[in-house]
């Protein structure tokens, strides 16, 4: 049944759902999907982060029908840039509020919620170049270099944001190590780079020449925005400090989504009075087309998708694997190399009599000389080969089994 979910100590839960300076509000694992829903109108940890990004998802479908009783964004080519910049916008928003929301199901669940953030992190970057590039770019850049390689650098970039911050969010357990901050921030800073470029330049001119645009104001208010989220999201300020205290309101995330939330809504401050007082620049350049527009977006789409998918399936193959080391049956030790299954199921250790088989039904029964077949979970005594002193009866010989870890894989070797 749905209902709320009791809050639990971070030291109930796996290290992974642990995080740095926050000890209560958590919510506990594997309920149904609705209790983690219904969770929203609860107090724990996680609920600011879902309502500062739900808010400001609606702020922007809210501005974006607006938007479409001025401008047509469907029929109009000059429109399609603002189409795919607020798509983009939309799809961050709702990525992130699902996975702050969901996370806390179970590991598998976390990894993969969190991966799908990312791809909407990724997917925002490249909106935001189309949107400055379309929009924000002077003059000076028409037909140059740049401009043309605007779209597929954002593309690319993208993409590459997604595959990073996943890797840096399945490649290492916690203690998180500073490597990790440095997978995370610096694909994010590559792409914030490219496609704040063009606003930039704009700002040089106006120091160097004094030539002052409307759109500026909403310009420097969104980078403040965006350089605060950093710092709040790369120093866990203020709870560092105040381990424990800002447990439900207050601590870094919540504080790093409140200043994405003020990024998104300045930009698009910017972009609007960027198309009514230049629209003019922007119908001198060449008319974009739905493949650099629309087939853009959902190239970026599927080809995160398919980075979510990939990263999905080698956590799901690690935990599954973990699972089996922490399993206290009768089989043989499984070890840390991860093809532990491969090398048991060598020859060196099936030839001398005992050894592992998978024969698509049971990977972790055993094989005597003799090829007789004992389930793990039906192992007498006397015959654990768990431990390295016990004997096995096979074929009238009495055999000592070993299971050795070393560096190579988890071998089995039968001395008489």
């Amino acid at each position: 049944m749905g209902g709320p979910l009791p809050v639990v100590n971070r030291d109930q839960l796996p290290l992974v759902f642990h995080e740095p300076h926050v000890y209560t509000g958590f919510r506990p694992l594997h309920q149904p999907w609705k209790n983690y829903v219904l969770s929203l109108f609860q107090w724990h940890n996680e609920v600011m982060n879902v309502w500062t990004h739900l808010l400001a998802l609606v702020v922007v479908v809210i501005r974006a029908a607006i938007w479409s009783l001025e401008f047509d964004l469907v029929l109009d080519p000059y429109m399609w840039p603002l189409a795919v910049g607020i798509a983009t916008i939309i799809v961050l928003y709702t990525c992130s509020s699902c996975a702050h929301c969901f996370s806390n199901r179970s590991e598998l669940t976390h990894y993969t919620c969190f991966m799908c953030d990312y791809a909407g992190i990724g997917l925002y970057g490249f909106g935001s170049t189309i949107l400055h590039y379309w929009y924000c770019l002077h003059e000076d850049f028409l037909g140059t270099l740049s401009h043309q390689l605007a779209t597929p650098v954002g593309a690319f970039l993208g993409v590459l944001t997604c595959v990073c911050c996943s890797i840096s969010k399945t490649k290492y357990k916690r203690p998180y190590p500073f490597i990790r901050r440095v997978w995370q921030m610096s694909s994010v800073l590559a792409i914030y780079l490219w496609l704040i470029f063009p606003i930039w330049y704009k700002i040089w001119l106006y120091v160097h020449d004094g030539e002052w645009e409307s759109s500026f104001r909403h310009h420097l208010q969104q980078m403040l925005w965006f350089t605060m989220g950093g710092f709040f999201f790369g120093t866990d300020i203020p709870q560092r400090f105040y381990p424990g205290k800002f447990d439900l309101l207050g601590h870094s995330h919540q504080l790093f989504h409140v200043c994405i939330f003020m990024t998104t809504f300045e930009q698009m401050n910017a972009i609007y009075l960027e198309m009514t007082d230049g629209i003019h620049l922007v119908r001198r350049m060449e008319a974009p087309t739905l493949l650099n527009t629309w087939g853009a977006f959902w190239f970026v789409v599927l080809a995160n998708a398919a980075v979510v998918y990939y990263f999905h399936t080698k956590v799901m193959a690690r935990l599954e694997i973990e699972s089996l080391k922490k399993q206290d049956g009768d089989g043989i030790k499984t070890c840390d190399d991860v093809d532990m299954l491969t090398a048991a199921n060598s020859t060196e250790g099936q030839g001398n009599g005992i050894g592992l088989i998978d024969d698509g039904k049971d990977s972790s029964a055993y094989v005597t000389g003799n090829d007789k077949k004992f389930d793990k979970n039906n192992v007498h005594p006397e015959n654990d080969i768990n431990s390295p002193n016990k004997r096995v009866h096979d074929g009238g010989k009495m055999e000592e089994s070993q299971c050795l870890n070393n560096h190579n894989g988890c071998k089995l070797t039968i001395r008489s």
